[in-house]
């Protein structure tokens, strides 16, 4: 058994002694170097507007909330806004009868059967959304 391993072993480094080394071309280099300066620069791409848009709006949902919730609060401290005596005496009911006449157009059995069907297919997207998220690895 080892006579045989010893005349494989003595047949291979025949070969690779044999074998002549592979060596590149004269002008590889050349067409390398060619090939590389022909590669236009590319500059990176800015994100669109759109993608601002998405990244800020949380933000400015969450601000207005809180705007909110400190403006109409009776919290004694925040009496010192500035303009809070204006926004309650004169806005919230301005906005008040502007959303009761609202309310007329969302008494329609057909206004509300719509937005029924407007809900349930944005809840449906929604769920959509969040199971066939893509992973970034």
């Amino acid at each position: 058994m080892e006579n045989d391993e010893l005349y494989k072993d003595d047949l291979l480094g025949r070969m690779i002694r044999q074998s002549p080394l592979d060596s590149p071309s004269d002008d590889f280099v050349g067409r390398i170097m060619e090939s590389i300066r022909e590669t236009p620069e590319t500059a990176p791409a800015g994100k669109p507007f759109p993608d601002y848009l998405k990244a800020f709006l949380p933000y400015a949902l969450v601000a207005f909330m809180v705007l909110l919730v400190l403006l109409t609060s009776d919290i004694p401290f925040l009496n010192w806004i500035p303009g809070k005596n204006y926004y309650l005496n004169i806005l919230v009911p301005y906005f008040g009868t502007l959303l009761a006449g609202l309310k007329n157009v969302f008494s329609s059995k057909y206004v509300s059967f719509g937005m029924l069907v407007l809900a349930s297919a944005g809840l449906l997207m929604l769920i959509d959304r969040f199971f066939s998220r893509k992973t970034t690895a």
